[in-house]
């Protein structure tokens, strides 16, 4: 067994008996690891930032972890999540779909503790520390039917709402693909379509959210647009949140998928944007150029566009995700 996976075997146990600890010792037998191994584990982990604590001769969690038999306790779905990966580290959980396409099936979730190549929408990067967020992506092969399947981004946006409103955080969207909560991002949304030719091989939804992190973890030019669950709210368990996650977002998506009707999870968007009614400049990403316009943000409509009036000809504008950004007056939002 590689020592990635008598890692994930080790923090399994750990966060099965979070927040208590375990003798050195009884972890011996536990991960099928002799002394010097595991010291190793444990050492790898420390220096790897995950959140593992030795004291004296007994280790534990500060705080808990993924773990695949966490969300499974969890997990009321018939088709999404089935299978889970879980790596300590991986490039990206995005690209490892990708390259697994062919022999994946629909509804394979692929997590990892840590991304080292995690990016965002138009290739911006994304901070991914270990262990103190959830980096997970979702494979979806749907059948040929015509619904619009760029809704899928507003879709995920409102199964993490109603997520996040389970325990208690009340959370906004900020058109097309970020959460916030006290208007700040939380978390976000890149969805990536795969075509053989013209045919739809899979639609990979990457998500992010930031659970565990310290405000010391989130990256100095980003922190104050950026903040954590546990800024907010205190520890949180990841694990129900993946498994709400995917119970939420099957709800939403075989009602869509039978119904054809978008307008549930639209709602959702609507009422709870963090931008409808407010005065915004729209940026217009256009290669090495870009264009900076004032406009009130209307609504969404019923193919996901931002609908705006822009202020300086009163023009009324749809907007789609691909080439735009909206910013408030001093930054972000």
């Amino acid at each position: 067994m590689d020592l990635d996976k008598r890692k994930i075997m080790l923090l399994d146990y750990l966060n099965n008996i979070y927040p208590h600890s375990e003798t050195i010792q009884n972890l011996i037998s536990i991960t099928s690891s002799d002394l010097e191994t595991l010291l190793l584990l444990i050492k790898e982990l420390i220096s790897e930032k995950m959140p593992v604590i030795q004291i004296r001769q007994e280790i534990r969690l500060l705080y808990p972890v993924l773990s695949i038999p966490a969300i499974k306790y969890g997990l009321n779905t018939h088709s999404l999540g089935d299978p889970l990966f879980l790596f300590q580290t991986i490039p990206s959980t995005n690209n490892y779909l990708k390259h697994n396409l062919n022999t994946l099936e629909s509804g394979s979730l692929v997590l990892a503790h840590k991304q080292s190549q995690a990016k965002g929408r138009l290739g911006r990067a994304w901070s991914s520390p270990a262990g103190s967020t959830i980096s997970m992506s979702l494979l979806l092969k749907p059948e040929k039917t015509k619904l619009n399947y760029a809704l899928l981004t507003q879709l995920t946006a409102a199964a993490i709402v109603k997520t996040l409103a389970l325990q208690n955080t009340n959370a906004e969207i900020k058109w097309p693909n970020d959460i916030l909560v006290v208007r700040k991002k939380i978390a976000g949304i890149l969805t990536e379509t795969e075509y053989s030719g013209d045919t739809l091989e899979g639609i990979i939804l990457g998500i992010g959210i930031n659970t565990n992190m310290d405000d010391n973890d989130i990256p100095i030019d980003i922190r104050n647009k950026a903040t954590s669950l546990k800024s907010v709210a205190g520890i949180v368990d990841p694990n129900s949140l993946v498994s709400n996650f995917l119970n939420e977002f099957e709800r939403l998506y075989d009602n869509w998928i039978i119904t054809h009707d978008s307008k549930p999870f639209l709602d959702i968007c609507r009422n709870h944007s963090a931008l409808i009614g407010g005065e915004y400049w729209i940026e217009e990403n256009k290669g090495l150029e870009s264009t900076r316009r004032k406009a009130k943000i209307e609504t969404i409509d019923d193919v996901g566009a931002l609908v705006v009036t822009y202020l300086d000809t009163f023009e009324t504008s749809t907007l789609l995700s691909t080439n735009y950004s909206i910013r408030g007056n001093h930054g972000y939002i």
